[in-house]
């Protein structure tokens, strides 16, 4: 119905009336629900999966059956965004849409949640976000006394950053260190077939028929340069490259080059010593109406009653 408003490319839109339909916390939905990791979701068994049926399988000992049945179960969602959008086409008389599935970055509707940001790997599991203040603010004593990490900036005269220790969702839900991977830890032909394997099951539902309706994965590869060397490097986008519909990849930087990044990875003894370190934890408070705006209206206020809201 959105596609019915007016637009400066309304004929565009009438003529593809394309709708994309994506995921977000793939990663914590696959653990949650199949018990699975990511060395364990690029190395589906699908036959002995056809042997057992999608309940047997959840409940398989075999984690590389789990993952079969966590692929077969995105190609069922994606079939019925599929169904449902022929349907309601029909019903509104528009014509069907030229793509219906998709991953988007998802990087600010993820953080919100904590989860990991579309189709991507954590980047981090334990980290400090580093938060600018003014250095004359009370806040930054307080913060200093309460025990959190403090810098003073030199390239920024004026301002300090605080340091919250952080760890996302996925690093909570009790996944072993061997599946629990960071975008820096798979190789890039790991996430290359992780990207296929999302084409293929939830991009086209896993049919011919699909795969016209399917528009892309919004995914960056990540390297590191002093481990790939360029020939390496050269092959790698020869060979997988063309495999894929698309696929961002980007060299990961020497963060510790820069004074202030607003996140800095840690490692999980250094969050416990600074989780210790402090004396006064302050929760985070998110207003119900910021979250709320990101649904195109924002409400006026959310204490008002009906009567004084109306």
């Amino acid at each position: 119905r959105v596609n019915l408003m007016d637009s400066i490319y309304g004929n565009e839109v009438k003529r593809t009336n394309r709708i994309g339909v994506g995921l977000t916390g793939i990663h914590e939905f696959a653990w949650k629900f199949f018990k699975v990791g990511f060395y364990d979701l690029i190395e589906p068994d699908f036959d002995q999966f056809n042997a057992y049926g999608m309940n047997d399988a959840v409940e398989s000992d075999n984690p590389k059956i789990r993952a079969a049945a966590f692929w077969q179960t995105l190609a069922r969602f994606s079939q019925a965004v599929r169904d449902e959008a022929i349907k309601y086409s029909e019903y509104l008389g528009v014509n069907v849409p030229h793509t219906m599935l998709t991953i988007k970055p998802a990087g600010t509707t993820s953080k919100l949640f904590g989860l990991t940001e579309g189709w991507h790997l954590p980047s981090m599991i334990q980290y400090l976000r580093w938060v600018q203040f003014r250095s004359d603010s009370p806040q930054v004593q307080e913060y200093r006394d309460a025990g959190y990490p403090v810098r003073d900036l030199q390239q920024y005269a004026g301002t300090s950053i605080v340091g919250f220790p952080t760890t996302p969702l996925i690093g909570t839900l009790g996944i072993p260190d061997d599946q629990l991977v960071t975008a820096s830890e798979a190789s890039p032909e790991e996430q290359y077939k992780w990207i296929q394997l999302g084409e293929q099951y939830w991009l086209a539902g896993n049919d011919n028929e699909g795969e016209k309706y399917s528009n892309q994965i919004s995914y960056t590869l990540k390297y590191n340069p002093s481990e790939v060397s360029y020939s390496e490097f050269r092959a790698m986008i020869k060979e997988w490259q063309p495999k894929v519909k698309c696929c961002s990849v980007m060299p990961q930087i020497n963060e510790i080059a820069y004074e202030y990044c607003p996140e800095e990875a840690i490692s999980k003894g250094q969050f416990e010593d600074i989780v210790r370190r402090i004396s006064n934890v302050r929760e985070e408070d998110i207003g119900l109406e910021h979250v709320d705006c990101g649904t195109g209206g924002c409400p006026i206020d959310f204490d008002s009653d009906e009567e004084e809201a109306a």
